[in-house]
């Protein structure tokens, strides 16, 4: 297993020296809210949407490479290593987190780091480090050139998702890496991955999700790390 975070805005990918040393731990949690209902008491009811997944584990940044475990040769020192992941928690774009083996490949956000100096290796640094997933919101402004006698409220003249791509359309990836799922939505198994430059034919467009003729029974790609070639 290999542990990669990507700054796809600077094309730079950190390879974690060390894979995790305990447990690495990965959450999904329903949405829902909690009501009390008067003489029958509380009950749940489920929510829509998705809730914000966190991947976490602990792990170290080794002054020296040791190929016993140590998953990359070329390191860096502990503590430029340490600042890299300081500075990429105060940024405000998300990263992308890539986890070989367990099909891990997600826009995340650094919501906690915490490390230690160990007596007798003061030159490592032991670290515990969270991610959230990172989910974003696309926002729209609409702006008239000309008077309508339109007065119903707000109209919406974007063109629909169904005009952005056709069947046969080729496709080229924009990201790092793109997740390919067995349906239209993230709750969907992950069956294989796209990297940045490829190519893939379309065949129709179900929501924000491109079903593109992938392997043997298609598969389907967010369309906002795709465009038409």
């Amino acid at each position: 297993m290999d542990i990669y975070l990507i700054d796809e805005a600077k094309n730079y990918k950190f390879h974690f020296p060390v894979n995790p040393l305990n447990s690495l731990s990965l959450s999904k949690e329903k949405r829902y809210i909690s009501c009390d209902i008067l003489d029958f008491g509380e009950v749940d009811i489920n929510q829509k949407g998705e809730k914000i997944r966190e991947i976490s584990f602990n792990s170290l940044f080794p002054k020296e490479y040791d190929e016993s475990y140590c998953r990359e040769m070329y390191l860096d020192t502990p503590l430029n290593s340490k600042k890299l992941i300081e500075d990429w928690q105060d940024i405000e774009q998300p990263l992308r987190l890539i986890i070989t083996d367990i099909d891990v490949n997600e826009l995340v956000s650094i919501s906690k780091f915490t490390y230690e100096f160990v007596a007798g290796e003061l030159e490592d640094i032991y670290f515990s480090i969270t991610f959230r997933t990172n989910r974003e919101i696309k926002i729209e402004t609409i702006t008239s050139t000309s008077t309508s006698s339109y007065s119903g409220g707000l109209q919406d003249n974007r063109p629909s998702q169904e005009s952005k791509f056709k069947d046969g359309d080729k496709v080229k990836v924009t990201a790092s890496a793109l997740n390919v799922r067995s349906g239209p939505g993230t709750e969907n198994d992950i069956i294989g991955t796209l990297y940045k430059g490829q190519i893939v034919t379309a065949y129709r467009v179900e929501g924000q999700w491109l079903h593109t003729y992938y392997g043997d029974h298609g598969g389907y790609v967010h369309m906002d790390y795709i465009v038409k070639v």
